[in-house]
C-alpha cells in the first residue's frame, strides 16, 4: 500500500452500529434521501454561560441653574433583548447566536428518548443510513440489524457478517455494492453510487459532516465492496478478452481483438495482425466475435463505442465493415455459421434485449428476430453462438436476473435451464469436443465453475469443477493434448488451466498470476508451436502443450500477430 492509501486509511472514519469518529474531507452534497435528516438530539458538550450586559449608566452632566448636583444623573440605558434561540440541525438542539453551536458529546441522536432507527441501528450514523438505501434504492426488503439471524452490529463486522451470510466480498465495486473499511474506531460503511476509472463515488452519513450526508470520489482501494443485492455491475466490466481465437482445422487459428485504445485487429494464420475498421471506434470493453466460411476466411462482429455493432467479412485482402445493429457498450456481439452457410449474428441492446440477424441470400441483413422478453438479458455479457453433432445452431444467454436460456436457433425454442444464478459478468463457454458431446461452461454469481452436457435434446444438471472462482472472468474452453480443457480464473486473478469434464485429470499444471479477477483468458491454436493461453492486456502468454507432449513452460510468441 502507497504512504496516500496508507494515510486515507489512517484519516479514516469508523462506524458504529452506534456512533463514530469523524474524518477530515469535506464532503459533497448530493441527493439525501434518509428519514431522519437533521432530525433528533445528541447530547452535547457543556456550555459557558452567556452573561447578560449590564445597563449602561450614562455619565453625569452640568446643569446651566439651580443647586450644584441637580441634573447629574441620567436614567440607564436598557440593553437591547437578547436575540431568539436558533435551531443547529447537527446537534437538534437550540442556541444563543451571540454564542458557540452546540458541539455533540456523543454522535448518537435521539428521537422521542429513543436512538434506534426502524432496523435497529443508530439513528443518523452511516449503518442506518447504508440500511435504508439498501432497502429503498436496492430494494432488499427487511434489511436490518439482525437480518438473516446474524447480529450487523457496528460497521466493522459488516465484511465478515455478509460472508458467513454467502455473499460475495471482494475488491471490485458494483452499483449499490456497500463500500466497507474497518479503519477507525469501529470500520465505516457507505453506498457505491458512481464508478470512474479507478475511482468510486459513496453516499454516506456521519462521515465528513456530523450525523449529515456526504457524498465524495476515492480510490478504489479505499474500501472493499459487499455485494449484498447489487443494483448494477460496474460500468467498466464487460465481456473483453484479450484475444479472440478460431482453430482452422490444420492447426492454426485466426484471430481478433480490440486493444485498450478501440482499435480492432485481425489476423489470418500465418499473417500479422492489421487494422479493421476505423482506428479507436471500437469498445475496449466488448471482445471481437469471429466466425470462419467454408473456405476458411473469416466474417468478424464488433461492438463500436457508440453502441454500432459492425459486422463484415474478410474478401480478397479487404475487410468492409457495415452497421447492422445496436449493443450494449459492455456486450459482445455473438457470431456463427449456419448449415446453410450464411452468418447468424446475435446482439444485446443497451435495454437488455436479446436479438439475432441472419445474412439473407442478397446479401442483405434481416430485421432482428427478438428472443425471448424485451429488456430481460444481462448487458455486461456476450450471448455465445454454436453447433451440436447434429449441426443445429445453439444460442446460449444469461437473463439480468442471473437465469441462464438456450434457443435452438432453428426452432426458435427458449429452454431455461435449471441451476443456481449465474454470473452477469461472465460470459458463458459452448463448446463441442470432437467426439461430438456439447458442453456449457459457466461461472455462477457464487464464483463456483458449472458444466452442463447436452444429451439428446436436453441438458444436464449442471456439476461443478473444483475452484474458487472470479465471477467477473469468462472462461475459455478448447482442445489441448487431445483433451477438452478450460481457462478460467480464481477470486484472486490467478489464471488456471483444468480438466473441462468432470471426473477427468488434467496432466497440465502451473499457472499465470496476474493480479485482476477481472481479465478474462484467450486460448489460440498455432501451427507446429500448440495451444496458448494468453492472460490480459499486458501480452503475456504461456505454452499450453505442443503436439507431440503436454507441458507448461515459459514461452514467447515466434511469430508475428500471435499475442495482443
Amino acid at each position: 500500500m502507497g504512504k496516500w492509501g496508507l494515510l486515507a486509511r489512517v484519516l479514516a472514519p469508523a462506524c458504529l452500529a452506534a456512533g463514530l469518529v469523524t474524518g477530515t474531507l469535506s464532503a459533497a452534497q448530493a441527493e439525501d434521501d434518509y428519514p431522519w435528516a437533521w432530525q433528533g438530539q445528541c447530547p452535547i458538550v457543556p456550555q459557558e454561560p452567556i452573561e447578560e450586559p449590564t445597563p449602561e449608566i450614562a455619565p453625569p452632566g452640568k446643569a446651566d441653574d439651580g443647586p450644584a448636583g441637580a441634573g447629574d444623573a441620567e436614567p440607564a440605558v436598557e440593553p437591547p433583548p437578547p436575540p431568539p434561540p436558533v435551531l443547529d440541525p447537527v446537534s437538534g438542539h437550540l442556541y444563543d447566536p451571540r454564542g458557540p453551536k452546540p458541539t455533540c458529546a456523543r454522535r448518537v441522536w435521539s428521537i422521542n428518548g429513543s436512538i434506534g432507527d426502524s432496523w435497529g441501528f443508530v439513528l443518523r450514523n452511516c449503518t442506518s443510513f447504508v440500511a435504508w438505501r439498501l432497502q429503498e434504492r436496492n430494494r432488499m426488503a427487511g434489511f436490518g440489524n439482525h437480518f438473516g439471524g446474524e447480529h450487523w452490529g457496528n460497521a466493522a463486522n459488516w465484511d465478515d457478517v455478509a460472508r458467513r451470510l454467502g455473499y460475495r466480498v471482494d475488491d471490485v465495486p458494483a452499483i449499490g455494492a456497500v463500500a466497507q473499511t474497518d479503519a477507525g474506531r469501529v470500520g465505516h460503511v457507505a453506498w457505491v453510487s458512481a464508478i470512474g476509472p479507478g475511482t468510486v463515488t459513496v453516499e454516506e452519513y456521519n462521515h465528513g459532516v456530523a450525523g449529515g450526508y456526504g457524498s465524495r470520489t476515492v480510490p478504489v482501494g479505499e474500501f472493499r465492496y459487499l455485494h449484498l443485492a447489487d443494483v448494477a455491475p460496474s460500468p467498466l466490466l464487460g465481456s473483453d478478452r484479450p484475444v479472440v481465437s478460431v482453430p482452422d482445422g490444420l492447426g492454426d487459428s485466426s484471430r481478433a481483438r480490440v486493444d485498450d485504445r478501440g482499435t480492432l485487429w485481425i489476423s489470418r494464420p500465418g499473417r500479422p495482425m492489421r487494422v479493421a475498421g476505423p482506428r479507436r471506434a471500437f469498445s475496449p470493453l466488448a471482445a471481437p466475435a469471429l466466425a470462419l466460411d467454408r473456405t476458411g476466411m473469416p466474417w468478424i462482429a464488433a461492438t463500436a463505442r457508440d453502441g454500432r455493432v459492425l459486422a463484415g467479412r474478410l474478401r480478397d485482402g479487404r475487410l468492409r465493415l457495415r452497421a447492422v445493429g445496436s449493443s450494449a457498450p459492455t456486450a459482445s456481439p455473438a457470431l456463427t455459421l449456419t448449415r446453410t452457410g450464411r452468418p447468424l449474428l446475435a446482439t444485446t441492446s443497451p435495454d437488455g434485449t436479446l436479438s439475432t440477424r441472419r445474412l439473407t441470400q442478397q446479401g442483405r441483413w434481416s430485421r432482428p428476430a427478438r428472443v425471448g422478453r424485451a429488456g430481460a438479458w444481462a448487458t455486461h455479457v456476450a450471448p455465445v453462438l454454436g453447433s451440436d453433432r447434429t449441426g443445429r445452431t445453439l444460442l446460449v444467454a444469461v437473463g439480468a436476473d442471473g437465469s441462464t436460456a438456450v434457443q435452438t436457433v432453428e426452432r426458435r425454442r427458449l429452454l431455461r435451464l435449471p441451476g443456481a444464478r449465474a454470473s452477469v459478468t461472465s460470459t458463458p463457454a459452448l463448446t463441442t469436443a470432437s467426439d461430438g458431446t456439447t458442453y456449457v461452461h459457466q461461472v455462477g454469481a457464487d464464483g463456483t465453475l458449472r458444466v452442463r452436457i447436452l444429451r439428446g435434446r436436453g441438458w444436464s444438471r449442471p456439476a461443478s469443477l473444483a475452484g474458487e472462482w472470479s465471477p467477473y472472468a469468462s472462461p475459455a474452453v478448447g482442445v489441448v493434448a487431445d483433451r477438452l480443457h478450460v481457462a478460467a480464473v480464481d477470486t484472486r486473478g490467478d489464471l488456471f488451466v483444468r480438466a473441462a469434464v468432470p471426473g477427468e485429470r488434467s496432466r497440465l499444471t502451473g499457472r499465470v498470476s496476474s493480479g485482476d479477477p477481472t481479465r478474462s483468458p484467450g486460448l489460440v491454436t498455432r501451427s507446429n508451436a500448440g495451444v496458448f493461453v494468453v492472460a490480459g492486456r499486458a501480452a503475456r502468454s504461456r505454452l499450453l502443450t505442443r503436439p507431440a507432449s503436454a507441458v507448461v513452460v515459459r514461452t514467447a510468441p515466434t511469430r508475428a500477430g500471435f499475442t495482443p
